[in-house]
């Protein structure tokens, strides 16, 4: 049985979208790499990217909240698939990486659509105003139980709410 390559065949399907803010993906792993195991950079699969602007295009996005900023790649994947007028509120707790977040999309020239709040979920969410039309979990997924009164507070009806780290609530 010949061998699969995996990039190739996520490129028969996505094409050039699975290149969507690729140098943010690799600046991501680089940094984790780094740094070494106690960094939690984590940046999205890249072949998620082009479901942005389907979910965006499916529930009319225009309002997107991020729990886990890393470096900012699915950040800037949410904004790009939100279009000009979507905003993105993305919390990161960790102040180096929430710093190098904002240097690479005001790089992207994405800084007047994303903001990046500093400080811990539970610490800032309290803070913040819905509905958002899109909120994305990709923080740690112990707090996940203690998010569930804010996210009801920062929805509305036809929101979704998006998660990369539920499988360790499920036991998996």
């Amino acid at each position: 049985m010949p061998k699969i390559d995996p990039e190739a065949e996520l490129r028969k399907v996505y094409g050039s979208r699975l290149d969507l803010h690729r140098g943010l993906y690799d600046a991501s792993n680089a940094h984790r790499k780094a740094h070494g195991k106690d960094c939690d950079v984590y940046p999205s699969r890249r072949s998620q990217a082009p479901l942005w602007p389907l979910l965006a295009a499916l529930t009319g996005a225009r309002r997107f909240l991020e729990i886990g900023c890393g470096l900012g790649y699915t950040a800037a994947v949410m904004a790009s698939a939100g279009g000009t007028r979507c905003r993105v509120d993305t919390i990161e707790s960790n102040p180096v990486h929430a710093d190098l977040a904002e240097r690479r999309l005001g790089r992207k020239r994405l800084a007047t659509r994303v903001r990046v709040l500093r400080g811990g979920a539970l610490d800032v969410l309290p803070t913040l105003n819905g509905p958002y039309d899109v909120i994305f979990l990709d923080g740690d997924w112990r707090e996940y139980p203690r998010y569930l009164p804010h996210l009801a507070r920062l929805t509305r009806r036809g929101s979704v709410v998006v998660t990369a780290n539920i499988s360790p609530l499920m036991g998996g």
